[in-house]
């Protein structure tokens, strides 16, 4: 188990580069694909559900969506229900740069599943959504 943890590892570095080669010029890092990612697919998210989301703590979450801001990405707003929370929006800015950011994903699954099967392909996404799972009931047990 130890090896495939440090399987895992490689993997996500590798992907990290391989997304940040892809996507010079757009204003997104690598690092910032998957709150770019979440924000679309949940326009008026707070910022504290998308940490939670994303298994990052809150001062990463703030970093990373201020730079969004700041690039004209996102756009915060304040929650009239909860003044202490803030939440995210994408901009057409984001909306435009979305097909990007999918397809560098897309390309990176292709490249990194190349050479098996469809089934292999299940199979795989199976058992990572079943880790990902006990992820999260670690990361619930730990708010």
């Amino acid at each position: 188990m130890a090896k495939f943890m440090k399987n895992i590892n490689l993997i996500s570095r590798s992907a990290e580069a391989f997304r940040e080669e892809k996507l010079a010029g757009s204003g997104i890092s690598a690092c910032q694909t998957k709150y770019v990612l979440a924000i679309a697919a949940n326009p008026g998210i707070s910022q504290e559900e998308l940490s939670r989301t994303l298994f990052v703590n809150k001062s990463n979450a703030a970093r990373q969506t201020g730079l969004l801001v700041q690039a004209g990405f996102v756009r915060r707003e304040e929650n009239v229900k909860d003044r202490r929370a803030v939440l995210l929006f994408p901009t057409q800015k984001l909306i435009q740069a979305l097909p990007l950011v999918k397809s560098v994903h897309a390309e990176w699954r292709e490249l990194v599943t190349e050479g098996f099967t469809e089934q292999e392909r299940a199979v795989l996404a199976s058992l990572t959504e079943k880790m990902v799972a006990n992820a999260a009931r670690y990361m619930e047990g730990r708010q």
